[in-house]
């Protein structure tokens, strides 16, 4: 680790990750992502405490998928096989085993779920952190009010770009290595070295509701027909998903209102409503 900087253009978790939703589910239909969830979680349950002696806020609570059809049933039940390869505990539950899990969950419609019992939730900002905490004591640097205004490249004999070091408002960084964590702005910080970053940021809503009695303890849920997640947040539930003509970033960054970390936007009742209404047929 020694050797590595970050700059961070504000502060720490300034940007979006303190409103992120911290979710971690561990069965993908890629065995590298399966492979890398596996160990994420390793970290952030137990090794970044053990190292740092801080809390991630990890709480395990399971995580629910659930299926509205026959297909996506199936798709379950070899995402099952998969993690049965490694190593992650998982079960395709009946609509009945469902309700005997989760009783607040209206299963009417349900063919089916899968549960795996060792998912849950993390602090996105108590786990960034600790990160930083892990990474300082190994050597690196954590530079924060450093934004990076421009990436120096050059061309080599075999005509391959590389990079030569990192311009900010504050001096240069000689570097031929170049990690792009920008979140939102990753697009615009890949432009400077002349990179094109497949990545389109849009508009996010979310619903935090008041105290539901019994839901403590629940599992999170995930509706991938409806594009839908609820997050257990103490005894209430974070609500959020996706629609299917979102707002993407260069609209809805007409609407910025300056809040610290500059993506405190407004919000579209009429399209948190549309979202919302799936994760309402649960209920």
């Amino acid at each position: 680790m020694s050797g590595a900087v970050l700059l961070e253009r504000e502060r720490l978790t300034s940007g979006t990750t303190w409103h992120t939703a911290g979710l971690l589910w561990q069965l993908r239909p890629s065995d590298v992502e399966v492979e890398l969830l596996a160990h994420t979680r390793r970290v952030v349950s137990r090794e970044l405490e053990e190292e740092t002696g801080l809390h991630t806020g990890w709480i395990q609570n399971g995580g629910l998928f659930i299926a509205s059809n026959r297909q996506r049933l199936d798709e379950y039940k070899r995402l099952m096989s998969l993690g049965k390869a490694y190593g992650v505990e998982s079960h395709v539950l009946s609509p009945a085993e469902t309700k005997t899990l989760y009783p607040l969950m209206n299963v009417d419609d349900l063919y089916g779920t899968l549960y795996v019992p060792h998912d849950g939730t993390m602090d996105p900002a108590g786990t960034c952190s600790t990160l930083a905490r892990a990474a300082s004591a190994r050597g690196a640097q954590v530079i924060e009010n450093c934004p990076v205004t421009g990436i120096r490249v050059w061309t080599d004999d075999f005509g391959v770009r590389r990079v030569a070091g990192v311009e900010t408002q504050h001096g240069s960084i000689q570097t031929p290595c170049v990690v792009n964590c920008a979140g939102v702005w990753a697009s615009a910080v890949g432009q400077m070295a002349g990179v094109k970053v497949p990545l389109v940021a849009m508009h996010h809503a979310y619903v935090v509701t008041e105290r539901i009695e019994g839901i403590q303890n629940m599992p999170n849920v995930r509706d991938h027909d409806a594009s839908v997640y609820l997050r257990l947040q103490g005894d209430a539930l974070s609500v959020g998903g996706y629609e299917a003509n979102p707002i993407f970033w260069e609209e809805a960054v007409k609407s910025r209102t300056g809040a610290a970390g500059g993506l405190c936007l407004k919000t579209s009742t009429v399209k948190g409503c549309t979202v919302c209404s799936d994760d309402l047929r649960r209920a």
